[in-house]
This record gives C-alpha cells, structure tokens and sequence, in this order.
C-alpha cells in the first residue's frame, strides 16, 4: 500500500473513531432533514424569511440598480447563508469516509487489491447524485442571482423562489402529489399536445391568407392554447366557416382535458391530506416529553386515558380503528391510527426515547404479547403494563418483558367477590376509586435527591398533611410492599409511597419531595 493510500485510510479512520466530527454532521442532519426536529422547524421558517426577503430586495434592484447599503448587506448575508446550506447539504449527503472504509475492509478481507482510484470514483460518484439531483440544481441556481458581477443572471430569481419547494410543507405535498401522478399527467400532456397540434394545424391551414392575424404556425399553436385553456384574449379570432368549428371542437376538448386534470390533482390531494393529517400527528408526538402510550382505545384502554388524562398525564393512543381514534381526539387526546404491533410505528411516536410507559390495552393476548415483545426491544427501562385477557396466558407477558401484567377479569372478579364479603368496605372502595368522595390512591417515588431519604415514615408528617399510608413497594427490600409501616420505618431513593388522601394534599406531598423538603 502506497503512503498516499496509506494517508487516506488513516484520515477515513480517524474520521470514523471522532465523536466531534459524528455530532457535528448529526446536529446537520437534524437541521436540515429531520423532518420532525423542532430545530429544523425553526430553520425552515428562517429559511423562508430569507428567501422571500431576499426576492423583494433583488426586484426592488431590478429598477434602482445603484442599490443600497443596507440592502447590499442583506443580499450578501443571504448569499453567505445560502452558500453554507449548500455546503452542508453536500457534505451530509453521503458518508464518504465509510465508503471509502467499506471498500478498503472488503478488500483487506477478501484478500484483494485495494484500488484507491475506484474508491474515490465511488465517493465521487456519491456526491455528483446530489449536484445533480433536482432540489440542489435549484439550490445552486438560487445563489446565482446574488453575485454581482455577473448581473445578467438575475433571471434565475425564479429558482430562489422555487428554493420554497424546499421548507413549506404543503408545497412539498404539492410535488408529491405531481410525481405520484406523473404517469396519469404525462397521458394527459401527450392527449393535450395532440389536441394542440391538431388544432393549430387545422386553424393554420383554414386561417393562413384569409385571417390577418395568423401568419405563422407560431400564431395558430398560441391560438390553440389560448382556446384551449379558454382564456379568450380576443386577440386572435378565426374568420372562416371552417376554423370557428375548428374552434368550437377546441373548446369542448379544452374543457374535458381541464376537468381531467381537476379530478386528478382533487382525488391525489384527498388521499394526501390523510397522509399530511398523520405527519402532523406524529410532529406534535415529538414535541412530547416523557409520555404514556396506550395501544387500544377499547373499553379497559378507554377507561384507563380518561384517569391518566384527568391527572394531567401526556397521553399518546394508538388504535387499528379509526371511528375509536376519532373519539379519542374528540376528547382532546393525541390518537393515531396505526398497528401497534409495528415496531416501525412504536419507533416513530418515541418510544425507546421519549416515551416512559407503554400501556398495551388491546382486547387480544396475543396482540397484546407481541407488542410487549416490541416495545423491550426497542427500550431496555421503559415500564411496560399489559393487560392480560386469559390468565393462563399472564406469565407470557412476564417472558416478554413486561413490568405489570393485570386481569381485568379476574379483578372483576374479586371486587365481586368482596362486594359479596364485605359490602361495606366494597362501598367505600368503590366511591374512592370513582373519585366521588375526592379521595384517591396515589404513588409518590421518593427519588434519588429527595430529603425523603433516609427519613423514617414518622418525619414526613402525613397526619398534618391528612393523608394516609397504604404501604410502601420498596425497590431493594426482601419484602417489596410493605403494608402500613411501622413510623420507624426508613425510607430508601426510588422507594414509591401508597398515599390515601385527597388530590391537592397528595400535590402538596409530591411538591415537597421534588424540591426536597419535608417540612
């Protein structure tokens, strides 16, 4: 290996084993192409600013070419910044130095000659698919109108413009929309040429000699169109028998192909306003921190968002059924209607990132089990509850990952049992958990830097602050719940508290162990 090759795979790993350089060209990525990054939000608006500020200012140049200073600076600012997103668009496009180590390595252990010039001709070739693709021609192009010197370039203004494709949404949809369709648009541009070029030879051949307007073919395709679109300028008007029903045919077939290509871009645009409506969605689950998923928005799933909702918890329902999700959004709530099971979808709506709890609601044990399976693979600490159908089935929910399995039969069951019992004790529970009599059970979790800590269940003063002691589920204890503890018992980081009291002094309770007092 020459020491120019050598050079090169030095440099190729030292790029790959810097941390320095990996943020950086993520930070971009995130700047300039994820799509759900509120700081590529920002940068698109700002984007926008400049763009449209920067065309007013260059039309203003168009009739006081002697300029202005402060326009002259603004102008160079949008030409610097311009030229920097460029810059960085082809530098994030491709990952030159993990081509280049990709070929080295399949070359090292494959025994073959590694060939420097081919790997460069691979980056090379990387690259130039970004020069050339159409969104970086109309980037380039829009830098254009800027530079000074060569003024005669400002006719490509219109491409700084066309630079908006780039950062509003909508007329990215619009271009979608345009390339998704571009087999029925392109049927229909060769039917409305033949009709044009039919028609202007028609009106040429009748008109030529008898119609002083229409001298050359030129004039008879202008009419055409013209007709065709059904402008009716006026400017141009046929005097013979034969081209006013060269005309009339013209009209007719104008207005067929305009209503053709009206229900192609109306029936594209209904189908894409779902797809935009879901990204929309899916933007505004980014913006969450530290959320519940609920998959199932059925009668347990239901019930379980309208408690966590009316405590104030961000909430994210995924359901297969649209009319359950439109109920869900109805009430306020973030529904998407989507398959859970996916582990695409749990990906995007966060969770393993963002997303603390996934509550798996669904009406089957099996669906219910492989989201489970999903949600611990994508997230080793996120808490996972499941709701199991059959019991028979609930050490599954174990295997796969679960931290919470519970029947909603069997505590059906037992409150039945217990209302039969105990009727009265099954009373009181009951209008404590419907909240009719304001009182509730909560769980405060004493956390790491609580004053909490350390402190015997007698020093936090419960009685003063009317609230109760259930128990305590004690995370590094033989005996995890503890049930009504001695006042000597020590509290522990991560221990979480079983509180009986109304909701403003469990509040008053939960306050002071974040900031850390007990009194």
């Amino acid at each position: 290996m020459g020491y120019i090759t050598s050079l090169f795979v030095r440099f190729a790993y030292f790029l790959d084993a810097s941390s320095s350089y990996h943020r950086a060209k993520e930070f971009c990525r995130t700047l300039l192409e994820h799509q759900h990054s509120r700081l590529k939000f920002y940068f698109d608006i700002f984007m926008v600013i400049l763009v449209v500020i920067s065309v007013f200012f260059l039309l203003y140049e168009v009739k006081n070419p002697d300029g202005h200073p402060h326009l002259d600076t603004f102008v160079q600012f949008s030409l610097i910044i311009f030229v920097i997103e460029y810059l960085l668009r082809f530098w994030i496009h491709s990952d030159s130095h993990k081509i280049f180590l990709d070929r080295y390595e399949y070359a090292i252990n494959n025994n073959l000659p590694f060939s420097l010039m081919r790997a460069l001709l691979a980056i090379v070739k990387k690259k130039v698919e970004y020069v050339i693709s159409p969104l970086a021609i109309i980037d380039l192009l829009a830098i254009l109108p800027s530079y000074r010197p060569l003024r005669f370039l400002r006719i490509f203004l219109l491409f700084r413009i066309f630079k908006l494709f780039r950062y509003a949404r909508s007329m990215k949809t619009f271009t979608a929309i345009i390339t998704e369709k571009k087999f029925e648009l392109f049927t229909l541009a060769i039917f409305a040429s033949f009709v044009i070029f039919t028609g202007s030879s028609a009106i040429y051949i009748f008109e030529t000699n008898q119609n002083p307007k229409i001298n050359t073919l030129f004039d008879a395709v202008y009419w055409a169109i013209v007709t065709m679109g059904t402008v009716g300028y006026g400017d141009i008007v046929p005097v013979t028998t034969e081209g006013m029903v060269v005309s009339m045919i013209l009209i007719i077939l104008g207005v067929s192909t305009l209503a053709f290509l009206t229900s192609i871009i109306v029936s594209s645009f209904q189908n894409k306003l779902i797809e935009l409506k879901e990204s929309r969605l899916f933007a505004e689950v980014d913006k969450l921190e530290d959320y519940i998923v609920i998959c199932g928005y059925g009668r347990v799933g239901e019930v379980v968002a309208k408690m966590l909702h009316e405590d104030g918890y961000k909430l994210v329902i995924i359901d297969n059924d649209a009319e359950k999700i439109k109920l869900a959004q109805q009430r306020g709530l973030i529904g998407i209607v989507a398959d859970a099971s996916k582990s695409r979808i749990l990906g995007e709506i966060g969770v393993g990132k963002r997303a603390s709890q996934i509550i798996c609601a669904t009406n089957s044990d099996e669906l219910n089990v492989f989201i489970t399976l999903t949600a611990r693979s994508l997230s080793k600490q996120i808490i996972i509850i499941a709701r199991v159908i059959k019991n028979t089935h609930k050490k599954k929910y174990f295997l796969a990952g679960a931290n919470y399995a519970f029947s909603a039969d069997e505590t059906i069951g037992l409150m039945g049992a217990q209302y039969i019992s105990q009727p009265i004790s099954y009373a009181a529970l009951d209008e404590m958990l419907t909240e009719n009599t304001g009182v509730i059970f909560d769980i405060v979790t004493i956390h790491e830097h609580s004053c909490f800590v350390n402190q015997t269940v007698e020093a936090l003063g419960l009685k003063e602050k009317r609230l109760i002691l259930f128990g305590v589920l004690c995370k590094d204890n033989l005996l995890p719940f503890q049930f009504n503890p001695t006042p000597d018992f020590e509290l522990q980081s991560h221990d979480m508290l079983i509180i009986m009291g109304r909701k403003h002094h469990i509040n008053v309770l939960r306050k002071l162990n974040d900031k850390g007092s007990a009194r």
